[in-house]
C-alpha cells in the first residue's frame, strides 16, 4: 500500500490534476442540468420558471457566450500571473522551491474552476434549439443558464481570492512558514516522540549479504517500509536497506542486502518495487531536504544580489523549530524486530547531520552580518538548551566556537565583534 499511495501522491501533487478533476466534474453537472431541464415541463407559464429567470433562446446564447469567453480569458490571464510568479520565485528564493507553487492547492482550484466554467457554458451552449433548427424544437435550458450565471459571479469572487492568494504566496513569511512546515512533518516521522517497540537501534553493521542493486539512477525519495517488512517476512528474511532516504544511487549500486545470501535474486524485483527514485528530491520522506530548503532560504537572503540579513534571521528561527523538537527526542531507531528476530535495517539520518547544515552552509555568508551571526548563536544555545544528548551539546559549542573565530578573522570593526562576544557569553551563561 505503500508504493500505491506513493503512487496517488505522486498524481494528486501534479499541476494538472485539480484542473482536470473540474473540467470532469462541469462535463458531469452539464448534462446533469440539461437532463434536467428537459425532464421538467416545457413553457414559460410552467410552475417551476417562477423560480428562475427565464431568458429567451437569442438571450441565453449571447448569455452562456459572453460567460464562456470571459472565463477562459481570465483563466489564461490567471495562469501567465502563475508562471510568471514562478519565475519570480525559482530566481530570488531557489528553483527547488517552484514545486510548492506548483503543487499550491489553492492556483489549482483558481485554474480549475475558471476552465471548469467555460467548458459547461460551452456544453449547456450547444443544446439550446431555435424554431430555425431543423434538429429538434425549440429548447433553452434554463436551469442550466442560470446555473451559469451563479458560476460566474462565484468566478468573480475567486478571482479576488486569486488576486490575494498570489501575492500572498510570494511573501518571504509564506515560503518560510511552507519550509518550515514540511520540516516539521518529516522530523516528526523520523524523530517520535516514543519510538515503537518493534522498532529499536542497533550499531551491528553484518557482513555479506546478497546484493540487490537499484536497477535506476536517481534520488531516493520514498520508501514502502511496510511493504519491504512485508517481504522480509514472508520471505524468512532479513532485509538492509543500503542508501538512505536523500541519496543518490546509480543503477549498478547496492540498493539492498539480503540474508540468507542466496534468497537475494528471488526477491530483487520486489524489493526495488518498495524504494522510489526520482530526478529530484522531495520532503515527504527526506528529512535532510526539508532542512535544506529553509537553509537555502537564508542563504540566498545573503547573497550580494538578494542581500536581505533580516530574511536570513527568519530562515533560521524556522530552522530551530524543527532542530530544537528533533534534539529533545530519542534517537532514531533503525531496525524493525519481528517476534524477536530482525528483519529491516536502515539508515535514518542521525542529528549530528542536522545540527551540522545550518551552521556549515549559512556561516561561510554571515561574517557579514552581525545580526545573522547573532540569530546563530541563538539557534546553538536552543540546541543546547533542549537537546538531552551531550554530544549534541558540544557539538552546538563547537559551531559557536567556530563561528566566533571566523567573525574574528574577518577584521570586523570593534564593536561588531564586542557585541557578538559579549551575546556568546550572555547566551552561555544562560
Amino acid at each position: 500500500m505503500d508504493n500505491l499511495s506513493g503512487s496517488w501522491r505522486r498524481v494528486f501533487n501534479k499541476f494538472w490534476f485539480v484542473p482536470a478533476v473540474c473540467v470532469l466534474a462541469a462535463v458531469v453537472l452539464a448534462q446533469s442540468v440539461v437532463a434536467l431541464d428537459r425532464w421538467l415541463p416545457e413553457g414559460l407559464d410552467s410552475p417551476w420558471v417562477v423560480w428562475v429567470y427565464a431568458v429567451g433562446i437569442d438571450g441565453s446564447r449571447a448569455m452562456l457566450a459572453a460567460i464562456g469567453g470571459s472565463m477562459l480569458g481570465v483563466a489564461a490571464t490567471a495562469f501567465s500571473i502563475t508562471i510568471s510568479v514562478i519565475a519570480t520565485a525559482s530566481s530570488t528564493y531557489g528553483p527547488r522551491l517552484v514545486r510548492n507553487f506548483m503543487a499550491d492547492r489553492g492556483n489549482q482550484v483558481v485554474l480549475g474552476v475558471l476552465v471548469s466554467t467555460f467548458i459547461y457554458t460551452l456544453l449547456v451552449l450547444r443544446t439550446i434549439r431555435s424554431a430555425s433548427d431543423d434538429l429538434a424544437q425549440p429548447f433553452v435550458p434554463h436551469v442550466a443558464v442560470n446555473l451559469a450565471v451563479v458560476m460566474a459571479v462565484a468566478d468573480v469572487a475567486l478571482i479576488v481570492y486569486f488576486i490575494h492568494h498570489i501575492a500572498d504566496s510570494v511573501q518571504v513569511d509564506t515560503l518560510v512558514r511552507g519550509a518550515r512546515r514540511h520540516l516539521l512533518d518529516v522530523i516528526d516521522r523520523w524523530h517520535p516522540e516514543e519510538m515503537p517497540e518493534e522498532l529499536v537501534r542497533t550499531v551491528r553493521h553484518r557482513g555479506g549479504g546478497g546484493e540487490v542493486t537499484a536497477g535506476g539512477d536517481g534520488y531516493v525519495v520514498s520508501v514502502g517500509f511496510e511493504r519491504l517488512l512485508d517481504h522480509a517476512e514472508s520471505g524468512d528474511v532479513e532485509v538492509e536497506l543500503v542508501p538512505r532516504v536523500g541519496d543518490h544511487v546509480l543503477a549498478t549500486e547496492p540498493l539492498a542486502r539480503v540474508w540468507p545470501e542466496h534468497r537475494a535474486e528471488e526477491l530483487e524485483g520486489r524489493l526495488r518495487r518498495c524504494v522510489r527514485l526520482s530526478d529530484s528530491r522531495s520532503a515527504d520522506q527526506d528529512v535532510r531536504f526539508a532542512e535544506q530548503q529553509v537553509v537555502e532560504l537564508a542563504v540566498r537572503a545573503l547573497s550580494p544580489s538578494t542581500n536581505d540579513p533580516y530574511t536570513a534571521v527568519n530562515a533560521i528561527e524556522e530552522i530551530a523549530t524543527g532542530l530544537v523538537r528533533a534534539v529533545a527526542r530519542p534517537l532514531p531507531g533503525n531496525t524493525i524486530v519481528v517476534d524477536g528476530v530482525h528483519r529491516l535495517r536502515y539508515g535514518p539520518v542521525g542529528l549530528d547531520e542536522l545540527v551540522d547544515m545550518p551552521f556549515d552552509q549559512i556561516r561561510p555568508h554571515a561574517t557579514g552580518h552581525v545580526s545573522v551571526l547573532l540569530a546563530l548563536v541563538d539557534l546553538a544555545a536552543r540546541i543546547e538548551a533542549a537537546t538531552v544528548h551531550p554530544s549534541v551539546q558540544r557539538q552546538a559549542r563547537e559551531h559557536v566556537d567556530v563561528l566566533l573565530e571566523q567573525f574574528r578573522d574577518s577584521a570586523p570593526h570593534p564593536r561588531d565583534l564586542a557585541r557578538v562576544e559579549q551575546h556568546v557569553r550572555s547566551r552561555s551563561a544562560d
